[in-house]
């Protein structure tokens, strides 16, 4: 007996399904059971503190607790880049094996809440493993060109089991820098600063992944003549929102702009909470980001004047059009950032990662890129480079464009 159940908390934002298929083994002379899986990612407006948010995922983590199976690494099908496509008539499935994820998927697109998808919004996904052969688990990452995830991934193969009794549980779980705020409605003021505005999205974000995404966002569960298991729930502490309006008013009613100041009133530690997070226009000036975790934060137009990111993470972080002049990034990992239009003048990347990052167009007056990795970096129309120096990183694998 197969049964097969699944459960999407916000499924406008993320739709999961698992398919498991019985195929013939000619090799096994053994009936197989195939293992699929169909992703729909997209945004929701979420009601909170009388107005609403709106959020989409930048990735996270698909983890399976296997019993009585196991999925080898080796044996592991999903793994590279994915284009995410759009739901439409003529994606839906026709074989019968399929027709309950074709109505589930119809049910999805047709959704009132749901935005439709367009081919120009699908973005690109990458998929990595990793885990034990019976705990194995698939990191989801959103590559550059788009804020959030959307688009589908439509029966994708994870493995193969024998069909004798088993029992797999699937968990979508998502860490605060997973979620990215879109748009915000009749929460705040149309005139507070950008700095307010970075630190009220985070404290929204870091209550929305403590409070909603408990376990996770979206479960399955497969048994095999085996019983199934209950899949537990976190119940939302009743003053948690109380409590997040109250900073919230805070943050509104702060006689500083500073974003320290400004985040040490929301108990936020800007070492560790805005990963992910965006810092669109702000002014960081001289504050100290050394050593912290700033993956794939967003930071275009900011202010960053003798900011210290010294042995930062700031992996496909975007820097489009901001000022870094003076900032020290000396063994910081800038590998995959996008710097596009930005200004490093009298910037310190001394050691600094920056192999696969974008730097067209980026002013480069009196830059110090000794000992940096700029392996598959890309240069082009740079302000105050001359050609002493272009030679010595085209020497080092650096890649120069016409623009």
């Amino acid at each position: 007996m197969r049964s097969l159940e699944s459960h999407n908390k916000y499924p406008d934002c993320l739709w999961m399904q698992l398919e498991a298929i019985p195929v013939a083994s000619v090799a096994a002379q053994a009936q197989q059971l195939d293992i699929h899986l169909s992703l729909n990612f997209n945004e929701h407006w979420e009601p909170i503190l009388g107005g609403r948010v709106k959020f989409g995922l930048q990735g996270g983590t698909l983890k399976l607790d296997l019993e009585n199976c196991e999925m080898p690494v080796a044996s592991r099908q999903l793994v590279g880049s994915f284009k995410l496509s759009p739901i439409e008539e003529t994606q839906l499935i026709q074989s019968s094996s399929e027709v309950l994820l074709t109505e589930n998927l119809r049910g999805v697109r047709d959704s009132h809440h749901a935005e439709k998808i367009n081919e120009t919004d699908c973005s690109f996904c990458h998929i990595s493993t990793i885990g034990d052969d019976t705990k194995p688990a698939w990191i989801f990452g959103l590559e550059q060109g788009k804020s959030v995830l959307k688009g589908l991934l439509k029966s994708a193969k994870l493995g193969q089991f024998a069909a004798q009794p088993l029992r797999m549980t699937a968990n979508f779980e998502v860490a605060k820098e997973d979620i990215y705020l879109t748009d915000a409605e009749g929460l705040w003021p149309h005139d507070i600063t950008p700095n307010q505005h970075s630190v009220l999205a985070r404290i929204l974000t870091v209550y929305l992944q403590k409070n909603k995404f408990q376990p996770a966002i979206s479960w399955a569960l497969l048994s095999y003549n085996l019983p199934p298991v209950e899949q537990r729930e976190v119940e939302i502490v009743p003053e948690a929102e109380s409590q997040l309006q109250k900073i919230v008013d805070r943050i509104i009613s702060a006689e500083t702009d500073n974003f320290v100041e400004l985040a040490k009133i929301a108990n936020l530690n800007p070492a560790q909470d805005f990963a992910g997070s965006s810092l669109r226009g702000t002014t960081l000036s001289a504050v100290d980001f050394s050593s912290a975790n700033l993956d794939r934060t967003n930071f275009r137009g900011a202010n960053l004047n003798d900011v210290d990111f010294s042995d930062a993470n700031l992996q496909n972080a975007k820097f489009g059009g901001a000022d870094l002049s003076g900032a020290f990034l000396g063994n910081a990992d800038l590998s995959g950032a996008d710097l596009h239009k930005a200004s490093l003048a009298l910037a310190n990347l001394s050691g600094a990662n920056l192999s696969g990052a974008n730097l067209l167009e980026v002013n480069l007056t009196n830059t110090n890129f000794s000992g940096a990795n700029v392996e598959a970096a890309r240069f082009g129309n740079n302000s105050g480079m001359d050609e002493e120096i272009q030679v010595n990183l085209q020497q080092r694998g650096a890649i120069f464009e016409e623009v």
